[in-house]
């Protein structure tokens, strides 16, 4: 009887204050409990079903529209081929064995392609691991992101060498006006550095390349020979500093847009015609235009000038804005991923009835628009734009935090994990070794980023180790045969002609004859 007394004195679940113990704020919210690895099925993805149903009828329209029957170039077709082939047992896997309870499961192979959201996720947090681990210092950083004029985005996006220049030039106009405002705050000998993350898309797929730059927020000074070098931080820049630097970009880079669009107007009519490059230009020159644009509106890009720290000249736009402490290890990771990210991912693609694809923005757009409707040839046109080219770095180095640098080695050295929770060593470092880059293991990125253990048993939570690497297709399919796994590889839908032949291959009208008047001149006469 007290039991049940004391249980109705109870309230209920309904009316007790939500509450939370964590150990530091936002550890509950920021580490989730670990996930078991399961394999991720990307055949069963709108994207992997659009490119198998559509990439044949999309190779062939390039051939059709060229008059040479030149298509796409070969790095384009390669990749999209390369990525039927992601994460399919057929194609090869690994042996994952665990050593106490001999639990296995198989692990596919991935692609690597540079359409592959899943590939491109974990090349950006390798990248970013890599950065946070052997290269940044532990200092407060700022982001800044260059975005072009409209006039120039398809020549940025389709000359590397034009937007090299675009990037070195923005950088000695920045650099420059920090060492200025060092000189001013009394910091002589400065110098700084600067990762730059090329990327070349919009969230609503379209081919709009700009710069995001990771830039420490401060002045590095050498120090005595030997020694490390230091660092002073820099003030915020105000609104007015701001706006000062970015009509010194636009003085420095409108130039040099100036001279590359003269150039491309005298080369238009002699020059890629009929190349290998035309049916990539010509889906460029489509994807540089937003798709499903809202009545009313041009729909081609948003300055975003009521942002704070953002200003633009002569179309222009800077914006600097998002900066992170130097203590936040975790969070200067998740701004590396960001200019590091994919084109899209795969949960905001979706099919409609009609077979047309639908991409989720992520935020709305101007005018109310969230969601983006295209043909599956249109979207896979404007995928294959924003491929880049084959030796074209879209991470790069520079100032201090260049490979050749002399005053890297000198930085004050990046402190994992485990010793930022140590107290700093009084004594000054010694110079930090030339890092050298090392890709992170399959399961360490998994449980880094999304946190899931790919190498511990789900039954008895001992580690696993990888038996052997099955590449020979007999093999393959002996196991998959054996273990009731589909080994069969994805079969690409053939080409469907995307032009009316009776249209296209109709007899022309003939000409009207032409015959000789009273007067000697010969004039055109039609039917009666």
């Amino acid at each position: 009887m007290a039991a049940s007394a004391q249980a109705s004195a109870l309230p209920f679940e309904s009316d007790l204050p939500a509450f939370a113990f964590e150990r530091f704020p936002g550890v509950a919210a920021r580490k989730p409990v670990p996930r078991v690895y399961r394999r991720r099925q990307p055949e069963k993805t709108v994207l992997h079903k659009v490119v198998r149903e559509n990439l044949e009828s999309l190779l062939d329209e390039a051939r059709q529209r060229n008059d040479l029957g030149a298509g796409y170039p070969r790095f384009v077709e390669r990749e999209f081929r390369r990525f039927i082939r992601c994460g399919i047992l057929g194609a090869g896997f690994a042996r994952v064995r665990c050593r106490a309870c001999g639990l296995e499961h198989l692990v596919a192979f991935s692609c690597r392609s540079r359409i592959c959201p899943s590939c491109l996720s974990r090349r950006a947090s390798d990248t970013a691991a890599n950065l946070v681990d052997r290269i940044l210092p532990e200092v407060p950083y700022r982001q800044w992101v260059l975005t072009f004029p409209w006039e120039i985005r398809f020549l940025a996006g389709t000359d590397a060498d034009f937007l090299s220049r675009l990037l070195d030039a923005f950088l000695k106009t920045l650099f420059a006006w920090q060492r200025l405002r060092g000189r001013q705050a009394g910091v002589r000998d400065g110098q700084t550095g600067a990762v730059t993350f090329v990327q070349r898309f919009a969230g609503n797929l379209r081919l709009n390349p700009h710069l995001h730059m990771v830039v420490p927020d401060g002045l590095f000074v050498p120090g005595p020979e030997g020694s490390p070098a230091a660092f002073h931080p820099l003030p915020p820049p105000t609104r007015d500093e701001l706006r000062k630097l970015v009509v010194k970009v636009a003085s420095r880079l409108g130039p040099l847009a100036e001279r590359r669009l003269e150039q491309a107007r005298t080369e238009a009519d002699s020059r890629f015609a009929d190349d290998e490059d035309h049916a990539l230009r010509a889906a460029s020159a489509e994807a540089v235009r937003s798709p499903n644009p809202t009545p009313g509106q041009d729909g081609l890009f948003d300055d975003g000038l009521s942002k704070p720290l953002c200003d633009a000249a002569d179309g222009f736009t800077l914006h600097a804005a998002r900066t992170v402490p130097a203590h936040d290890r975790e969070g200067l990771e998740q701004l590396c991923r960001y200019g590091l990210r994919p084109p899209f991912s795969n949960d905001r693609l979706s099919l409609d009835p009609d077979g047309r694809v639908r991409l989720r923005l992520l935020h709305p757009w101007p005018g109310g628009q969230t969601d983006v409707v295209l043909d599956p040839l249109q979207f896979l046109r404007r995928t294959a734009a924003l491929i880049p080219r084959p030796y074209r770095n879209l991470t790069r180095y520079h100032g201090v935090l260049a490979n050749r640098s002399k005053l890297r080695p000198f930085l004050p050295r990046p402190r994992t994990a485990a010793q930022a929770t140590q107290p700093e060593d009084p004594a000054p470092p010694s110079p930090a070794p030339a890092p050298t880059l090392e890709r992170q293991p399959w399961a360490v990125l998994l449980k880094r980023v999304l946190d899931v253990e790919g190498l511990k048993c789900p039954k008895c939570q001992a580690p696993m180790v990888v038996l052997a690497f099955l590449t020979d297709t007999r093999v393959v399919r002996k196991i998959l045969d054996h273990l009731r796994i589909p080994a069969d590889l994805p079969v690409l839908a053939p080409a469907r002609c995307p032009f009316d032949e009776p249209v296209l291959f109709r007899a022309p009208d003939p000409d009207p004859p032409f015959i000789l008047d009273d007067d000697q001149t010969w004039t055109a006469r039609g039917p009666p």
